[in-house]
């Protein structure tokens, strides 16, 4: 791969800033095959598209998955991922921070792990969530550290967008053990079911912002951690999806596993808001088209061109993607450099944090 960290030239952040980051997590629901297939042959595509368009990509990885499967089945799974984040690292991509704290109480029996539904952090004790923080942190690192010396765990994704509950007890904690990025927040994203609720649909009116330490993210510190959202759109009435057109496009989809969320939220009032939550800028959705990603990209800087530089992520996850994922990132980058040259440019947190 041609070393996607160009020296000189990130010594100025572009006027518009994205990291292409990926949630490096197996199916949470279990896995219909084995490993390689939902997780890291998957992946190992995604690198060499990376490497086809010279483009760096941010891992989330699920490092708690690391942990338990440490004792569950080193051999087949931690290493194959610990040599996967070790080898991203080596080609100039970044690995970030991603908690799904369920693993912590997930069984497994017969070579099948039966998830928790201790999804949240909030469903923790603020001692737990510090114990579970530094704990991510410290084994992240000490992967990372093995091929690169001057890691540094600085950004933090919340398993399944989840920073609603004990907010403060997770921010402070992520402050003091240095992490200096969030980007779990979609500006209007909502979700609700029976082991998890997530509401942006009130955030500071800004695309970048310190978080407030409290619940409320329309509020804003001076410092601490910046919000780097995934890049969203409001939705209106013509964009929700229906059956006909997830019928229409089922040839692009893959099934690698089992969600988590199976039951709803018995709320009538959360379905209906999360039918009319924001888009977010993803190759997961297989209803896209590169001129609806392009259409979220062209809202987020014509909205927020008067805040420039400005930061923001695209999300994928490796298990959810097939071929046309690729198609749609390959095509995204493309038509992103050709329209704003110059002005636009593909980053990590490693390099924002250098050059801030």
């Amino acid at each position: 791969m041609k070393p996607p960290l160009l020296g000189v030239f990130f010594l100025i952040m572009a006027k518009i800033n994205i990291l292409l980051t990926f949630d490096y997590e197996l199916p949470l629901g279990g896995i219909r095959k084995n490993y390689g297939d939902a997780l890291f042959e998957p992946t190992e595509k995604l690198l060499q598209t990376a490497d086809k368009l010279n483009v760096p990509l941010v891992f989330f990885a699920d490092i708690l998955s690391y942990v338990k499967f440490s004792k569950w089945d080193f051999e087949n799974y931690c290493m194959p991922f610990k040599n996967q984040m070790q080898k991203a690292l080596c080609a100039g991509h970044d690995v970030q921070l991603h908690i799904h704290p369920h693993w912590l109480d997930s069984r497994f029996e017969n070579q099948r792990f039966i998830p928790s539904t201790k999804f949240e952090l909030a469903d923790f004790s603020d001692f737990e969530i510090e114990q579970i923080i530094k704990q991510g942190i410290d084994e992240l690192t000490a992967i990372c550290k093995e091929v690169c010396a001057d890691y540094q765990c600085n950004a933090f994704r919340a398993g399944g967008f989840n920073l609603n509950g004990a907010t403060q007890t997770i921010l402070k904690t992520l402050y003091q053990n240095g992490i200096c990025f969030d980007s779990s927040i979609a500006k209007g994203y909502f979700f609700s079911s029976a082991i998890s609720h997530v509401n942006y649909r009130k955030t500071a009116k800004k695309i970048n912002w310190f978080l407030d330490f409290g619940k409320d993210f329309s509020k804003e510190n001076q410092s601490g951690i910046l919000e780097i959202p995934i890049a969203s759109k409001p939705k209106s009435f013509f964009e929700i999806p229906t059956k006909f057109k997830l019928k229409k496009f089922g040839n692009r989809t893959v099934n690698r596993g089992y969600v988590i969320h199976t039951e709803k939220d018995p709320n009538k009032f959360n379905l209906l808001r999360q039918l009319f939550s924001a888009r977010m800028l993803t190759v997961d959705n297989y209803t896209y088209s590169i001129d609806y990603l392009m259409k979220i990209l062209k809202y987020n800087i014509s909205k927020y061109q008067n805040e420039f530089p400005v930061y923001f992520c695209l999300i994928g996850h490796p298990k959810s993607m097939g071929d046309y994922s690729l198609e749609l990132l390959d095509a995204f980058v493309n038509q992103a450099r050709d329209l704003y040259q110059n002005d636009i440019q593909f980053c990590t947190y490693k390099q924002i944090k250098a050059n801030m």
